[in-house]
């Protein structure tokens, strides 16, 4: 059995019998105040682990998206390579059409112009899809962190409540202490 299922066996336990103690009209002693602000705090600890877990499986998915999204760019620059290889290719045909035919120049001229004209415009698609990746990747990471944001808030709201708590039960201490030492002071 691990500590926090001690943890959590023992507070339980102890809740129960201050409810018990509650039931039978007894008055609570500062030790089960203290026991059942651990409860507490021990309940809403588990509740932000379970976010934080969360948070993390949902980067991971984010991480996932981003290496399936670099695998289609990987994919796509093989095939950019492949289509440079053919235009290589065709280049050199080119030449060796223009060594023996230079009758032919202006129409091999225009097919090259077209050529670049395509690689130029295959060039301009790519970089925009690659652009549009990038401002979705950088959108989900932004969204990602705006979530983080907002957990650290939420843990940050969690331990001002925590230090409203240690405050209230001082000042309830103190109360305490006061009327003991009333109460020894007058006999």
């Amino acid at each position: 059995m691990d500590a926090e299922a001690v943890i959590s066996a023992v507070l339980s336990q102890a809740a129960k019998r201050i409810l018990e103690k509650l039931e039978k009209g007894k008055k609570l002693s500062i030790e089960d105040i203290l026991l059942l602000y651990l409860d507490l705090l021990h309940t809403e600890l588990r509740g932000v682990r379970d976010e934080v877990k969360e948070v993390h499986r949902r980067i991971d998915e984010v991480n996932k998206r981003i290496d399936e999204v670099n695998k289609r760019i990987d994919e796509t620059n093989k095939r950019i390579d492949e289509l440079n290889n053919r235009l290589n290719e065709t280049n050199g045909r080119i030449d060796e059409m223009n060594k023996r035919i230079d009758g032919v120049n202006k129409r091999i001229g225009a097919v090259y112009r077209d050529l670049l004209a395509k690689m130029d415009a295959l060039r301009r698609e790519m970089l925009e899809r690659i652009e549009s990746v990038k401002r979705e990747l950088l959108g989900r990471i932004d969204e990602t962190n705006k979530r983080i944001d907002r957990l650290e808030r939420r843990i940050d709201e969690t331990n001002a409540r925590i230090d409203a708590l240690y405050k209230l039960y001082a000042e309830l201490r103190s109360v305490v202490q006061g009327r003991r030492d009333e109460s020894v002071g007058s006999r």
